[in-house]
């Protein structure tokens, strides 16, 4: 079991601004409706199930409560949710509860949430913050008024966003994107692009809640035109792998690792783990593009052998430095 990685099927998630974009990037056999799939969920509504091994057919909810272990952690529940997202259409202007909202309504927690851009097309975009104060923001907000609003920030693959809750977002369509977010699937929806359901009715906005979080929300985080666009840093960069961590904090840490090759690691904790690029093997096992797996915590060392890219979630710093 040490060494063994436990790989996950996707579940996928359909929306208006879907299409078949999961299908022809990823390889998924998902339908065309499809704007994201989950490649790790304990949510009760897409939960996703490991596939290999003696674990096989367990969803992460029970691996996680049954057999502590393979993950030593000090959350009870599952902490994430990790998306691949990739629209043909904007997705809505929207906001993520603060702990404070999110325990109002009967959540453990709020959402924390950042994206990692895999790809985009020659001219992409997405909104980020305001471009009036926040107290005119919710004004306008209040009221519906949403002309010349939201901050548009241009895109480019390899781009990081950190989006604190209580921050006004909107991926656009175009671009690809390696999502992490706290496990509360709970979304206030700002503005939609007047676009309707099936039935003509018009899409339902969440004014109220989207007000509350944002003035609940840290204010540092919703200045106007505050793009939390950090450096990523480099743990480790020579000929043969690079180790980048984009973000440490309280909530996730996030990485990437591509490897040139062959090379030992030290690690630390569990790791969920998607192939953004490439092909290899990871302790002998093979790996390609689009797989998604976990490396237990109780695996201390990884061989790395190919040339692909990982990208990595985890709750503490995901190698040894130094190692």
């Amino acid at each position: 079991m040490k060494n063994n990685l436990l790989f996950f099927k996707v579940v996928p998630r359909q929306a208006i601004w879907g299409g078949n974009r999961v299908k022809k990037y990823f390889g998924y056999d998902v339908p065309d409706t499809t704007g994201q799939v989950w490649a790790f969920s304990a949510q009760t509504d897409g939960e996703t199930i490991c596939q290999n091994g003696s674990f096989k057919g367990l969803g992460l909810k029970e691996l996680w409560k049954e057999y502590p272990e393979l993950f030593q952690s000090k959350n009870k529940n599952f902490p994430y949710i990790i998306s691949l997202v990739a629209p043909v259409d904007n997705l809505s202007v929207q906001v993520h509860p603060t702990d404070t909202v999110a325990k109002k309504l009967g959540y453990e927690n709020g959402k924390n949430e950042a994206w990692v851009l895999l790809k985009t097309e020659s001219k992409t975009s997405l909104i980020y913050g305001s471009k009036i104060p926040i107290p005119d923001l919710l004004k306008k907000i209040k009221n519906q008024d949403f002309n010349d609003v939201f901050n548009s920030q241009d895109t480019k693959k390899g781009d990081f966003f950190y989006i604190p809750a209580g921050t006004i977002h909107g991926l656009g369509k175009g671009n690809i994107a390696y999502e992490i977010q706290q496990s509360t699937d709970l979304t206030f929806r700002v503005y939609d692009y007047e676009r309707r359901e099936k039935d003509g009715r018009a899409r339902q906005l969440d004014i109220p809640d989207a007000i509350e979080s944002i003035k609940n929300s840290n204010p540092q985080n919703n200045t106007t035109l505050n793009f939390v666009h950090p450096k990523a840093k480099d743990l480790i960069n020579n000929d043969n792998v690079s180790v980048h961590e984009y973000i440490n904090n309280e909530s996730f840490v996030i990485t990437s690792i591509t490897v040139k090759g062959k090379v030992e690691l030290s690690k630390q904790g569990y790791w969920l783990t998607t192939v953004s690029e490439g092909s290899g093997k990871l302790n002998g096992t093979k790996i390609q593009f689009a797989d998604n797996f976990i490396v237990p915590a109780i695996t201390d060392k990884v061989i790395l052998e190919g040339n692909f890219t990982l990208m990595i979630t985890s709750e503490k710093r995901t190698i040894v430095e130094g190692s």
